[in-house]
């Protein structure tokens, strides 16, 4: 990003014991305003363990420098449906996944947090 706004975070996560660096330096380096930020791809770029990568995240969040989303996990083709959404109560219980035309049922067993980078405010 243009103002290394995620590295206003870094002064909250100093206390932690992971390398949040790595993933701030990793969003810095490739995210811009309304982008969507998968905690998955983060994690296997950065080689930071999962829970690490949504703490992070999650600090950005507070900060309202992310917005945090649901998105729902197809079991069958293994892909994310694309439907986000920002509450649970908006979350069907079944949906016909847009990937492979297969019911998902009980969604909110297969959801997956994702965020979207707010957009930057000069």
């Amino acid at each position: 990003m243009q103002s290394n706004i995620f590295l206003k975070v870094a002064p909250l996560l100093k206390e932690k014991k992971y390398n949040f660096l790595a993933v701030l330096q990793f969003l810095d380096d490739y995210c811009k305003s309304s982008d969507w930020i998968y905690p998955v791809a983060i994690a296997e770029k950065t080689k930071v363990r999962i829970k690490d990568v949504y703490e992070v995240l999650e600090e950005c969040a507070e900060c309202d420098i992310v917005k945090r989303y649901l998105n729902i996990y197809c079991p069958h083709c293994c892909k994310l449906t694309n439907k986000t959404y920002d509450n649970y109560i908006a979350v069907p219980n079944k949906m016909l996944c847009p990937q492979c035309n297969k019911e998902i049922t009980n969604c909110f067993e297969k959801l997956v947090v994702v965020y979207k980078v707010n957009a930057v405010r000069q």
